[in-house]
């Protein structure tokens, strides 16, 4: 369950980032530079875990 749970969350926070919204959606660099953190946290959690 928890697999599934971290690749959802991953694959929504990965899709946002890399998504031309993210300009329209007027998010300052720190918290993109926070959801980036984000990212790389929960795919080394999954790595961890699952690889």
């Amino acid at each position: 369950m928890r697999k599934l749970q971290l690749l959802e969350q991953i694959d929504k926070l990965s899709s946002l980032l890399h998504s031309e919204d993210l300009k329209e959606l007027n998010f300052t660099k720190g918290t993109i530079n926070e959801m980036r953190q984000k990212l790389d946290v929960l795919t080394e959690e999954y790595i961890e875990c699952y690889c």
